[in-house]
């Protein structure tokens, strides 16, 4: 929708701009200029929807199709990435899920929304939620702040983050804490408190390997990228609740890091 959205505002300046001068040799320079006013023609359009997204549910699917749908506009015509998955067979429909995947590039939460089908939300750190508009679009998408200069929001935001699964949202988590080491694929740390929110909400565990983001910054937005994902198999929470939250992230650990070459 917000791809065929921009396209249609795209057109339709470059149409009217061709009413005003008529001289074709400037139709490159409406491209141009019609790219930049359909980019916040787009941002007012969502942001627009904002009054609908704070009285609905975290779950509602016109909210999740909106943001998913914007998500994929980003991916295709400014990062400019093409997405080959396997084992989309492995996401679950339904049920209580936390998805954990590594972590290279600012892209990756686009790639999720990307894989996922199901509403899906996030955990990023306190400073990209203090952004203007995308502060508040992660608010109501019920995203989990993480905040590390206080233990104690941290805490509490988890309390939330606990509910918002239990009502049925799927939560990705990169959990390296941030971007580390842009230039390795494979995860390069491990912290283990970033999979205390699965085992407290009894959620499934889905490991997800994404390869090649380390090129985007490279390339983007003039070249375009393949970016591989490996969907594995859902880990339990029945076959690892009797683990503590080290072994948990050791075992899940090792499954993302399989699949990708440093």
């Amino acid at each position: 929708m917000i791809s065929l959205l921009f396209l249609i505002f795209i057109a339709a300046f470059m149409y009217l701009m061709t009413l005003v001068v008529e001289n074709l040799w400037f139709l490159p320079l409406w491209f141009f200029l019609g790219i930049i006013v359909s980019f916040f023609a787009i941002v007012i359009f969502i942001v627009i929807q904002f009054p609908i997204f704070k009285r609905t549910k975290f779950t509602n699917r016109y909210k999740y199709y909106i943001c998913r749908s914007t998500s994929h506009w980003l991916i295709i015509f400014f990062l400019r990435l093409r997405i080959q998955i396997t084992g989309k067979e492995n996401i679950p429909n339904d049920g209580l899920l936390t998805i954990f995947a590594n972590h290279k590039s600012y892209a990756d939460p686009f790639i999720v929304f990307e894989i996922m089908k199901r509403p899906t939300t996030f955990t990023p750190k306190m400073s990209v939620y203090k952004l203007p508009l995308v502060g508040t679009l992660l608010k109501y998408l019920g995203a989990f702040p993480i905040d590390r200069s206080s233990d104690r929001n941290t805490a509490r935001a988890m309390v939330d983050a606990i509910k918002v699964i239990k009502d049925g949202m799927a939560m990705a988590i990169f959990p390296e804490g941030g971007i580390k080491d842009r230039n390795d694929e494979k995860m390069v740390a491990m912290r283990a408190g970033a999979y205390r929110v699965a085992m407290k909400a009894g959620a499934d565990l889905l490991p997800i390997s994404i390869q090649n983001t380390t090129s985007i910054k490279y390339r983007a937005p003039f070249r375009s990228t393949k970016i591989i994902i490996v969907i594995h198999p859902v880990v339990r929470y029945e076959d690892v609740k009797h683990l503590t939250t080290l072994e948990v992230a050791d075992k899940m650990f090792n499954i993302i890091n399989q699949k990708l070459i440093k």
